[in-house]
């Protein structure tokens, strides 16, 4: 009967200390609240594919505070020329909650959040993480594979026990990274008509589902895709429409098709009158040398990985700088025909790879393109007169 007896006071104070233990595990985990913040877009260039950080609440201390990945100084020792180079250098930081959805708010960017409702342990893992990341805050930026976004996507991904890893997230989706960047900014803008000059046929590649969380946007519409149980979604801010980059600018499109209509006229003029524009060649040789140029840096000598296998080079050649001096000669060298022939041979095996898909040019450049192959027909025609 005793032994009985001690065996129930022995459950019971097992059961209790079993209630506390839970209690204390609930009261931890209901002490610090998760989310991931999705910024809309800004008006400027530097805000127009948004934004994400994460916000930790301690609900104990009454602490409510963002990680931010995405702090940058431009005030910093070689920041331009690390951005040149391909090395960017961002850093996390710990702002004020209210301070920074304020300032977003001023900006009328959309603010949403998604409340992560997670086990004590992932969320001791991913709070520790941040915290360990900010005795050394600085890491090297990259637009698609290194940003904001995609820290904050590897968090929620690989350190929650796979509640968030869907098997579809490595599986190839029907986009690129160029289609993606121009949902964002309008092709025919002179921001995409640079980031199209600077960025090869490496990101014309169809990329997978969790490559496209290099954009916020992205990642906040799979995190919606668990709302319920293990997320909460909360609208913090709604402008009355939303804004996006914007340029008040003449487009690029209407400026290259009024630039290569005075090429044509120019040319027809020339071979009417048996005249020759040096001037107007010179110009165009120095513009597309110095284009081929920056094209190869970025490919070869720099560390931007967008930047390499970008075939631009072949309507915008960098040794055309040696041209301007040949047509200057009093005798032009043979050599020269065969150079412009092979410029000719270079933009036509261009057209061949706009339409095979090895690389996407920027539309706004086709008047140009065609431009440059009648005004080099005219050259060829031209210089062998001239030596003849």
């Amino acid at each position: 009967m005793n032994k009985t007896y001690i065996n129930i006071l022995f459950a019971l104070a097992l059961i209790f200390f079993s209630l506390n233990i839970y209690a204390n595990e609930l009261e931890n985990k209901n002490r610090y609240k998760l989310s991931i913040l999705s910024i809309g877009e800004g008006l400027s260039l530097v805000d127009a594919f948004g934004h994400t950080a994460i916000r930790v609440k301690d609900t104990e201390l009454k602490n409510d505070v963002v990680f931010n990945f995405g702090v940058y100084d431009f005030n910093s020792p070689n920041f331009y020329s690390n951005f040149v180079k391909g090395r960017p250098e961002y850093k996390l930081a710990i702002q004020n909650y209210n301070n920074l959805i304020q300032n977003y708010i001023t900006q009328k960017r959309y603010i949403v959040e998604h409340q992560l409702n997670l086990d004590q342990n992932s969320t001791k893992i991913i709070i520790d993480l941040l915290v360990e990341k900010l005795n050394d805050p600085y890491y090297t930026y990259d637009y698609f594979r290194d940003n904001c976004t995609t820290r904050a996507a590897d968090i929620v991904i690989d350190k929650t026990n796979n509640k968030f890893k869907d098997d579809k997230l490595e599986s190839e989706a029907v986009l690129t990274y160029r289609d993606l960047i121009h949902r964002k900014i309008n092709e025919n803008s002179w921001a995409a008509l640079g980031i199209d000059l600077c960025l090869g046929a490496i990101i014309d590649k169809k990329i997978n589902t969790r490559e496209t969380f290099f954009l916020p946007e992205n990642l906040m519409n799979y995190l919606d895709l668990y709302e319920g149980d293990i997320i909460k979604r909360n609208i913090i801010y709604s402008p009355g429409s939303e804004i996006s980059y914007r340029e008040n600018l003449p487009s690029p499109l209407l400026i290259n098709i009024i630039l290569s209509l005075i090429i044509v006229a120019i040319t027809i003029f020339n071979f009417k009158s048996n005249k020759w524009n040096k001037s107007l060649d010179s110009l165009i040789f120095l513009i597309s040398g110095s284009i081929g140029i920056l094209i190869i840096y970025l490919w070869f000598f720099s560390n931007h990985f967008a930047g390499a296998q970008n075939f631009n080079f072949l309507w915008a050649f960098p040794l055309n700088f040696a041209l301007i001096f040949a047509i200057y000669k009093n005798k032009i060298p043979n050599w020269s025909i065969g150079y412009i022939k092979l410029l000719i041979i270079l933009i036509i095996l261009l057209f061949l790879h706009w339409a095979t898909g090895v690389q996407k040019y920027n539309l706004t450049l086709l008047p140009i393109f065609v431009a440059l192959l009648i005004r080099y027909s005219f050259l060829v025609h031209r210089i062998n007169r001239t030596i003849k």
